[in-house]
């Protein structure tokens, strides 16, 4: 009987892009959270959601704070308003109505 060998399923490998844009969404509804809360809701190790925080920051989306908590400092994590949602998005490309169903006009 002839054997094969056995193939190894290969973990999807997510593009930078893709992992800043669902951590933007994630902070859009949980804010305040530190990098170590963030990273266990998402399954994320913590170095690499620090990483995706301190680059969204480099960008002008994010803003952190240093917050003691417990007698501990944490890194929280917020959605820089200054910047806001409409500056992420290509307006043009966008259909009116959604616009207006997200308050976004």
């Amino acid at each position: 009987m002839k054997q094969y060998p056995t193939q190894s399923i290969k973990k999807k490998r997510i593009g930078s892009a893709e992992r800043e844009y669902d951590l933007l969404e994630f902070l859009d509804d949980n804010e305040g959270l530190s990098i170590d809360q963030i990273s266990k809701k998402l399954g994320w190790n913590s170095s690499l959601v620090n990483h995706y925080i301190s680059k969204l920051e480099e960008n002008g989306l994010v803003k952190t704070k240093i917050e003691i908590v417990n007698h501990r400092s944490q890194k929280k994590a917020y959605i820089n308003e200054e910047t806001g949602v409409k500056d992420m998005l290509d307006m043009k490309e966008i259909d009116p109505k959604v616009l207006e169903e997200f308050n976004i006009v």
